[in-house]
This record gives structure tokens, sequence and C-alpha cells, in this order.
């Protein structure tokens, strides 16, 4: 698998090196169509980078209906417990079959992988700083890259990081310090934290006639570091993936109360990840 994803790295800097020079060295990057070409690698990399897990660690991933992707505008907010995981909602997108070009808020960590430094600044994305003391110049640049978003998704990962035990209990006695009633809403969360909400707010305020998609996955989380890997290997549990697409009129724009709204949503995920959990372990 290591092996094969320094193959994609390499592909995905060559392709790069292709496009910079059909682009006029790089004169028109920023043109819609050299937007939906980066695009496009973009999605057949992530794509890729998922047949291998399936090749190599016997990964099975149910897909649901790609429909509520093939238009935009779209703000997407995935859940995130695993390395593998943050391809998912660039894969829907590309296989939605739409003209949609995602928008990605990223950690700059991610920077380190060549291809993704290559597209993820040639593309309009944003990379932020987890844990950065200006936090707000970190939503000032979520807000930014979702204004203007016309036909475009924007996904974030509003958790920030995967979830433990003890970065839930941080989560909520940082929340509980700030916003006791949130705190006694989302401590019943089991298996996901709680969402950050500066960035969500951010796309929702920049954008507010963009639809909703909420994406949930149950399957990933021995994919979150090497160790849970070499444990789990092969892979026996199928991948499922959670989407629901709410359209503008259904949630309310007003900061609080949006919260309020994303939060139960969260928790709706949770139950889902919860039944998923009950159903593996009693299959009768």
């Amino acid at each position: 698998m290591f092996t094969w994803y320094l193959l994609m790295e390499l592909l995905g800097v060559v392709v790069a090196f292709f496009l910079w020079v059909v682009t006029i060295c790089g004169y028109f990057l920023q043109s819609r169509i050299s937007q939906r070409l980066h695009a496009f690698v973009q999605f057949v990399w992530a794509s890729s980078l998922l047949f291998g897990a399936r090749l190599f660690f016997n990964a099975t991933i149910v897909f649901p209906s790609f429909a509520p992707f093939r238009s935009g505008p779209l703000l997407i907010a995935a859940q995130h417990s695993s390395f593998f995981d943050a391809l998912i909602p660039t894969v829907l997108l590309g296989k939605g079959g739409g003209n949609v070009v995602p928008r990605h808020v990223l950690k700059n960590d991610l920077l380190l992988s060549p291809s993704l430094d290559l597209y993820g600044n040639r593309l309009p994305n944003v990379f932020v700083t987890r844990g950065a003391k200006n936090s707000g110049l970190e939503v000032s640049g979520v807000h930014s890259v979702t204004t203007n978003l016309g036909s475009d998704g924007c996904i974030i990962f509003p958790e920030g990081t995967f979830h433990t035990p003890e970065k839930f209990e941080r989560a909520i006695k940082k929340i509980k310090a700030v916003d006791p009633s949130r705190a006694q809403r989302v401590k019943h969360l089991k298996h996901l934290l709680p969402i950050k909400p500066g960035g969500v707010l951010a796309m929702v305020s920049a954008a507010p006639k963009a639809d909703l998609v909420l994406i949930g996955h149950h399957g990933f989380k021995p994919f979150g570091s090497f160790k849970e890997i070499m444990l789990n290997i092969p892979f026996k549990e199928p991948i499922e993936i959670y989407v629901k697409r709410i359209p503008p009129p259904t949630f309310p724009k007003e900061a609080s109360t949006c919260l309020k709204f994303l939060d139960n949503e969260w928790l709706t995920i949770d139950n889902w990840l919860q039944s998923k959990i009950e159903n593996h372990d009693d299959p009768s």
C-alpha cells in the first residue's frame, strides 16, 4: 500500500507538470476549464488510493446514491476518523458526474504531500493550522474560500481531528466553559467529536443559498493509525457511508440556532453509527 501511495504521488506530480504546460506555463491555471481538469485528476488520485485500500487491505466500500452530489452549490461537512476517509467527499463529488469543483478546508500538515500541495494550491482551497492562536484569521479564510461558490462545493471536516475519549473529554470541557447548554446537548455523542463551529458557520454565512450535505461513515476507524491498520488486515467489516442533503430553507442561518441544528444532525449521525456497531456486534 505504501508503494502504491508513492506511485500515485509520482503520477500526480507528473500530471501536474503536464497540466502546467497545457495551461501555457500556468498562465491559465485559474481558468474554469483548468479547475475542472485539476478537480478530475484529484478525483482519480483519491479514487486510486481507495482502490489501493480495497486491493491491499481487502476493504469493501458500500457507496450510497451519488444523486446528492450531481449539482451545486454544496456545503459539505464530513466525519473524520482516519487517514482514508478524507478522500470520500472528493470521490463522491467525482462519481456524482456533475460539474461541481471541490474546494477544501484542510490542515496545513497535508502540504507535506507533493500532490496535495500542487493541486491544493491550484484549486480554491484554504489550508488552516490546527490549534492556531489567531482563529479569527482561519475563519476568515474559510469564509473567503466559500464566497462566490457558484456551482461548486466546499468541504470541511468540522471535528478537526480524529475521535478519541481523551479528545472528546477535552472538547466537552472547553465547550462547557463558554456554552454550558451546548455542552449538555453534545455530551451524548459516543463516536464523534463535537463540531468546531467557526469554520462551518463561516461557510453557511458565506453561501446562504447552498445546500448542506452531511457525510458520516462506519468502518473507517481501523484506518486511524498504522498500528490499527496492521492489526486489522485483512479488513472484514464493510465500510458504509451516510449521506444527507439538506436544502437551505430547511436549516437556520442565524449562528446560534444554526449551530443547534448542526449539533442535532451530528447526533443523528452518531446514533446511526451506534446502530451499525450494535448490528455488527449482534448479527442475529
